[in-house]
């Protein structure tokens, strides 16, 4: 008799368990996303004046506790006089998008059907539909002042779906837009990704690394093409060089951010 298969503890159960380990429980407030209680990351501004709200989108399996400079942004932005909401990722099943497009097999019948496959357009939208809905449920709770700034920092996918969101030009006030590494796992959405960047109503930061992802790198000219284009003439586009894991890169990454926002 063969082993009964045990699937893996989900990656964002890992997170949400090291987040309650090393952080106290007043770091967290709550919001409701179909009746289930979602903690979120929140951080008072530690400035003389508040300048604004800042709501950061982690990529895919990303934890803030990370060392890839996501924790030193929310500390840096606090000092700079911003409340900062760390929204958790939702769960993605890669091997459930994979079996639902039929990409595995038990005998495949050639070497190709064993290459490995783009991440499907409908596990994409699943995801996407519970980080908007996440959101709607921070925005809700959130008491806006009636000059008070708010701006998004989104990272690899989550920053791209979330592109395609507010290309739809949603009725939520948001200021300013900042994409790390904006990205689509499938090649199909990847390509139009650069007009959905072009259609966001907020002021838009694209950053990307030299040696990003080339599902990001791919796509840089045309992002500026099309800005171009749909006259998007509040669309900034800044380079870090080497890659996002080198030293120092988080500072360097906190000076681009610190000085777009200051122009809002």
């Amino acid at each position: 008799m063969a082993a009964e298969h045990i699937a893996p503890i989900p990656k964002t159960k890992l997170i949400e368990s090291d987040l309650g380990y090393y952080l106290s429980s007043d770091s967290f407030v709550t919001i409701k996303d179909d009746e289930r209680e979602i903690p979120v990351l929140f951080s008072e501004y530690m400035s003389g004046s508040k300048r604004g709200i800042i709501v950061m989108l982690p990529g895919i399996d990303q934890s803030p506790l990370q060392g890839n400079g996501l924790s030193f942004l929310r500390e840096a932005l606090n000092d700079d006089g911003y409340d900062t909401y760390v929204i958790p990722s939702p769960h993605f099943d890669l091997n459930a998008s994979l079996i639902q497009d039929g990409i595995v097999e038990s005998q495949p019948k050639s070497k190709q059907k064993m290459a490995i496959s783009p991440i499907s357009e409908s596990a994409l939208n699943e995801y996407k539909l519970e980080l908007v809905a996440r959101f709607d449920a921070l925005y809700k709770t959130l008491a806006l002042r009636e000059h008070e700034h708010i701006a998004i920092i989104a990272f690899g996918n989550s920053a791209g779906l979330f592109a395609e969101h507010l290309a739809t030009l949603p009725k939520i006030r948001i200021d300013a837009l900042i994409t790390v590494s904006a990205q689509l796992a499938n090649p199909n959405r990847n390509k139009h990704l650069a007009a959905s960047l072009s259609l966001v109503s907020p002021a838009l930061l694209d950053v990307f690394y030299s040696y990003d992802n080339p599902a990001v790198l791919h796509t840089i000219k045309d992002r500026r093409r099309w800005a171009k284009r749909n006259s998007k003439y509040d669309y900034r586009q800044r380079e870090l060089f080497g890659q996002n894991s080198q030293m120092h890169q988080q500072y360097r990454l906190q000076k681009e951010l610190s000085g777009f926002l200051r122009q809002l």
